[in-house]
């Protein structure tokens, strides 16, 4: 299995909301907040999972952007 990160920035507000979604979400954990960023950990082998899972994450209200780390040194703390 593939464990991916992306980084979730989100509006002013919207963190407890969207830490809920997050959590009843499949394949889906929360690795850490700071400030206006959440950063998530998708775990699937599944490229099709991966694209519709980070879509459904752009197009909740409240996200202002979906970015991929690359790698564990990129993440923000």
């Amino acid at each position: 299995m593939e464990i991916i990160s992306m980084i979730v920035q989100v509006k002013e507000g919207f963190h407890d909301t969207l830490l809920r979604v997050f959590e009843a979400m499949p394949h889906i954990s929360i690795h850490g907040i700071r400030s206006n960023r959440i950063v998530l950990m998708l775990d699937t082998d599944d490229i099709h999972v991966l694209a519709q899972t980070t879509r459904e994450i752009q197009d909740m209200e409240g996200v202002l952007g979906v970015y991929p780390i690359f790698s564990k040194d990129a993440l923000p703390f």
